[in-house]
C-alpha cells in the first residue's frame, strides 16, 4: 500500500534537497492534495520557519504530494 506525503524541494548551498512535511501521511494522492490546499498557510509557515533556522539563504522550488517511496530521503521537517 502506498503512503503519500507532502514534500518541498529546496535549493540550498547550490544543491536541491527534498524536505518531507511530517504533519501527517495519506492513503491517496487526492487526500494529500486536499490537505495541502486546506492547510497551505500552515505548511508554508512551518517550512519557512524551518528554513530560516536550518538554511537561511535557501529558496523553495516546489511544494507538492508524492508517494514517499518515490522521493529521496534528504531531510524531514517535524
Amino acid at each position: 500500500m502506498s503512503v503519500f506525503i507532502i514534500y518541498a524541494t529546496v535549493l540550498a548551498s547550490n544543491m536541491v534537497n527534498v524536505i518531507e512535511y511530517k504533519g501527517t501521511s495519506f492513503r491517496t494522492q487526492t487526500d494529500c492534495i486536499q490537505y495541502l490546499q486546506e492547510q497551505n498557510t500552515h505548511i508554508n509557515l512551518t517550512l519557512q520557519q524551518h528554513l530560516e533556522k536550518e538554511e537561511p539563504n535557501s529558496t523553495v522550488l516546489f511544494i507538492g504530494c508524492s508517494e514517499r517511496s518515490k522521493l529521496p530521503n534528504n531531510d524531514t521537517l517535524t
